[in-house]
């Protein structure tokens, strides 16, 4: 129980310092969004996006030229980070920490733990598409799909993007997980922020 409980204690506090620090480019790479729609509402970002641009893109935050790439970017890396998905699933490194706090739980425990993390991933995919892809906005302003259907499409699409990042990339070092997120993606989420506030400017 020794060796376990250190591995447990290791585990959670790589887990805590990875989430305290990647939540803060997370919430940051939303301002831009907030700042060109004016509210806190998804219903309202999402709302906002309806139609297209010019009869050609969608009105889609993603496609705001250079902002919005940033911003879904820094969301996504960000998101991958928070639900522990490699290649950032340090807390539960195998060749580290010999699977970090799974060793400390089986059956029932273990099944509601992955259930909570792919829970987690979807809840990240479904907010990255009402704030950047138009929630349950298609590509043109009628037709026969229903709303939730365009929904779960772009959430899917997003989750498998989640799963590919599992397959192609290899676990990143402790240091350099926390050096990317505080010497990358903080001032990169910044500058956005100066982007969007100089491109409101420009536009009045």
């Amino acid at each position: 129980m020794g060796i376990g409980k250190q591995i447990f204690d290791a585990g959670g506090l790589r887990g805590a310092a990875q989430l305290v620090s990647y939540e803060v480019p997370r919430v940051l790479s939303v301002v831009p969004v907030l700042m060109f729609y004016g509210t806190l509402s998804l219903r309202g970002i999402a709302s906002a996006q309806q139609g297209l641009w010019h009869g050609v893109l969608p009105r889609w935050f993603i496609f705001y030229p250079v902002i919005g790439q940033i911003a879904f970017l820094i969301f996504l890396i960000a998101s991958v980070a928070e639900t522990n998905r490699t290649p950032f699933d340090i807390p539960e490194a195998e060749s580290e920490l010999v699977a970090g706090f799974h060793t400390e739980f089986s059956g029932l425990k273990f099944g509601l733990l992955f259930l909570a993390e792919y829970a987690y991933m979807f809840l990240a995919c479904a907010m990255a598409v009402a704030l950047f892809f138009g929630g349950g906005d298609g590509f043109t302003a009628g037709g026969w799909i229903p709303t939730w259907a365009w929904f779960l499409a772009k959430t899917s699409a997003l989750i498998f993007i989640f799963l590919w990042f599992r397959w192609t990339f290899p676990r990143l070092r402790v240091d350099r997980l926390m050096q990317f997120c505080w010497k990358f993606l903080l001032p990169w989420s910044i500058v956005n922020i100066g982007l969007a506030g100089l491109m409101i400017l420009l536009r009045r």
